[in-house]
């Protein structure tokens, strides 16, 4: 029986990238092509590549903590991915479906009972999201609650005013009082025409990348029925995107502790490093005194140096700088960039050798990792680089001294 090896001995390498656009475009066109309401399975190397501790169900939860909790993913899928309605497409699903859930009556939930009770007896309508019903004038008080509903739907994720320490623990996403009285305003299916004119109509606010069938079948079913399950398909889609897409390319760049400034510096310091270990070999075998009169053992003066090259490399291979991997720092990510990018917006900008300077890590503030998962996995990169560095010096320092050019 083959035993398996502890987690730490399986080098890490961090997710590949997949390019949002394409992956969209591939999954809507195989559904489309025949393979039902679901996307074809991929290549399971998500779950080998993203430990349990930083998985997408955590990072919903909010079980994780910066740069990786709920709060920085929906700012990941806002600035860099530029889809945040995805995060909150599902967010409110959840709510919605908890909701549903405790107060649904015993029927069953082919029930059509509204949950909460209607404002009015307007009947909604799949048009785009402005409130006016073709013909008509514009009613002030539907368009304040549907814009009411659209803050409730974003304050499902935990906003920036949030206190740190909230960000880091367990996230319910229910309503508070304030959202009860905005959702007493709708009854289930205006809640649900209105969710529809938001996320899944053409042209709407923050429509939904879907494939034509599934986007026509759910609004069909959303006219006969308020249950969560008219719009479970769009759902699991919507989650399937963002655990084999969004969730991946969010974790590949969280790991990544250092800019891309950091990194450049860091490697080269780590082939200065390797180069001068290799000058050191060279020297103590043809110069000091010279060919067949050095004590082979003074060879091992060029191991430090290739220990350190090395370590600086295997770090930086895997897009993370060694010396913030030991402290358990990082500098700022992307998306933190953006307010202080956009505060800086009116000053004059540097010239771009100072705003390279600026980015490496002997200038740039350090930010102390919180996250645990996101520790343990940079101690991992720490021991894995180190043992990888052991080794190849090991194997090069055996190569050079067993040449015949030694006394």
């Amino acid at each position: 029986m083959v035993r398996i090896l502890p987690s730490w001995l399986h080098w890490y390498q961090k997710p590949s990238y997949r390019d949002p656009k394409t992956f969209i475009q591939n999954t809507n066109s195989a559904i489309e092509h025949g393979h039902g309401s679901r996307a074809p399975s991929i290549s399971s190397e998500s779950d080998a590549a993203i430990p349990h501790d930083l998985s997408l169900e955590r990072v919903l939860g909010n079980n994780t903590c910066d740069p990786l909790s709920l709060y920085d993913f929906y700012m990941y899928l806002k600035h860099i991915e530029l889809s945040p309605e995805n995060l909150e497409f599902y967010m409110w699903f959840r709510d919605y479906e908890a909701r549903y859930h405790e107060n649904t009556p015993a029927a069953g939930p082919d029930h059509a009972t509204p949950l909460l009770r209607p404002a009015s007896e307007k009947t909604g309508i799949y048009a785009t999201y402005t409130g006016v019903l073709p013909g008509e004038e514009a009613d002030p008080e539907r368009n304040s609650q549907e814009l009411e509903l659209v803050r409730y739907v974003e304050g499902l994720v935990p906003s920036q005013e949030v206190g740190m320490w909230k960000r880091c623990r367990p996230f319910w996403s229910r309503p508070s009082e304030t959202s009860e009285r905005t959702l007493a305003n709708f009854s289930n299916m205006e809640e649900l025409q209105q969710i529809s004119s938001l996320f899944l109509v053409p042209g709407s606010p923050k429509e939904l990348n879907l494939p034509a069938s599934m986007r026509n079948r759910a609004l069909a079913e959303i006219q006969k029925s308020d249950s969560p399950q008219a719009l479970a398909s769009i759902a699991d889609h919507v989650y399937y995107l963002l655990k084999n897409c969004s969730h991946r390319n969010f974790i590949r760049l969280g790991v990544k502790n250092g800019t891309f400034e950091t990194l450049c510096m860091v490697t080269i310091v780590g082939i200065l490093s390797t180069a001068l270990g290799l000058l050191t070999m060279l020297l103590v075998a043809f110069a000091s005194p010279s060919i067949h009169h050095s004590v082979r053992w003074r060879g091992l003066a060029a191991a430090p140096f290739w220990f350190i090259g090395f370590s600086f490399f295997f770090a930086g291979w895997r897009g993370s700088c060694f010396l913030l991997l030991l402290f358990s720092r990082r500098q700022e990510l992307p998306w933190e960039r953006v307010d202080s990018l956009e505060k800086g917006a009116a000053a004059k900008r540097p010239n771009a050798l100072v705003r390279f300077a600026r980015k490496l890590m002997l200038f740039e503030r350090k930010i102390r990792v919180k996250d645990e998962g996101l520790r343990m996995l940079q101690r991992k990169i720490v021991i894995q680089s180190m043992v990888g560095a052991v080794v190849v010096t090991a194997i090069l320092e055996v190569v050079f001294l067993c040449l015949p050019i030694w006394k």
